[in-house]
């Protein structure tokens, strides 16, 4: 008997120590509302002396405390003695001004049923709130800065193609009325001018196309991606002899279809674009399970990208090779990379053993729409 009166006398020092140096207020209320412990934060939080909050103990919550200033002490504090868990927000001053807390009665029952006594847990939230409405604050100007964002996509993608296709018209127009007197260095820089009003028409659509990338992420459909390869490699019409394969490790998801079939495709027009010998082009879709993701890979036989390049083609307007050479806006990775990262993936480039490129990326088993 004495033996179990030491080791809980013990126990009690322990949590005593334990509930003084945590940075909340907490409290031990008989059922008869005198106090059974507190601790040295509330010497700190209210005009109770050291020596006071040490020898609290059978002493009336009343009498210590005016029921004015201990929080909850009234209609709170009665609900959790009939039985039911409070929670409840107040206010106490301070220097500066006054503080935010959250406070939390917890009823402590007997073996038996009966309410003994009730915990007392009160928290400063006043940090925390200041950090939430600078956090929504943030939140509102980067929803406005995207809006603005996409509202300049829009003007520059829309209102700029009219004067462009009025370039491209005035161009054909007058090489009608020259005709056959169209010829040499003229004929030459009339077909640049036509070539770089496409391609700047082209940059704005993908402009536009990277600031709307991923506003479709909510429509989720299970997506078989061997199918979706499949269509992906006739919608794209690869030159005669190039091959594009879908592998059986190809699997069928529940995920956002509209964001993984622009990323496929991005991947796969990329890789029969910029292909040197599209004759004998091959590209291999393959993936694999890796936790909760899977792990998509494109691989191509192409001429591949120097290593020191890799990171800088998922940049916007990035392109390895002059534009005259090949057509592209340098936005198709750039696009890729913001589609996977939505989805909480990830992209990277890796070379092949024998010849050409592989594009990793990781994309959810469960998109995570439909896990919600």
């Amino acid at each position: 008997m004495f033996k179990d009166s030491l080791i809980e006398l013990d126990r009690t020092s322990v949590l005593r120590v334990t509930a003084d140096t945590m940075p909340a207020m907490i409290a031990y209320i008989e059922a008869d509302r005198s106090i059974g412990f507190l601790n040295e934060e509330f010497a700190r939080r209210f005009s109770v002396t050291a020596e006071d909050v040490a020898h609290v103990s059978g002493r009336n919550l009343d009498q210590l405390f005016p029921q004015k200033t201990f929080p909850g002490a009234g209609d709170e504090l009665q609900t959790a003695l009939s039985g039911e868990e409070v929670r409840f927000a107040f206010q106490l001053p301070d220097a500066a001004s006054p503080r935010d807390f959250e406070g939390y009665f917890r009823p402590h029952r007997a073996n038996s049923g009966r309410i003994l006594g009730v915990v007392a847990l009160f928290t400063d939230v006043t940090d925390r709130k200041e950090i939430d409405q600078k956090l929504r604050h943030q939140a509102h100007d980067l929803q406005r800065s995207n809006a603005e964002l996409e509202q300049f996509a829009y003007v520059a993608s829309h209102d700029l193609k009219a004067p462009l296709r009025g370039i491209e018209n005035l161009a054909s127009w007058i090489e009608e009325d020259l005709g056959d007197k169209l010829e040499g260095d003229t004929r030459t820089n009339m077909d640049l001018l036509k070539s770089r009003v496409r391609r700047l028409e082209s940059l704005l659509s993908d402009l536009l196309a990277y600031s709307r990338a991923g506003r479709d992420d909510n429509v989720i459909r299970e997506v078989d991606t061997r199918a979706l390869v499949s269509d992906l490699a006739a919608l794209i019409s690869p030159p005669e002899g190039f091959r594009i394969e879908a592998d059986a490790s190809l699997p069928t998801l529940v995920t956002a279809q509209a964001a993984l079939t622009q990323t496929l495709q991005n991947l796969i027009g990329n890789a029969v674009k910029h292909h040197p010998d599209p004759a004998h082009g091959l590209i291999q879709v393959k993936a694999a399970s890796v936790g909760n993701m899977y792990e998509f890979t494109v691989s191509d036989n192409g001429a591949g990208i120097p290593e020191q390049f890799r990171e800088r083609v998922f940049g916007m307007f990035q392109t390895l090779k002059p534009r005259d050479e090949v057509e592209g806006s340098g936005m198709g990775l750039a696009i890729v990379r913001k589609l996977v990262e939505r989805q909480s993936g990830q992209v990277w480039l890796s070379e092949n053993e024998a010849r050409g490129l592989t594009v990793h990326f990781t994309w959810p088993a469960i998109s995570k729409e439909s896990r919600a």
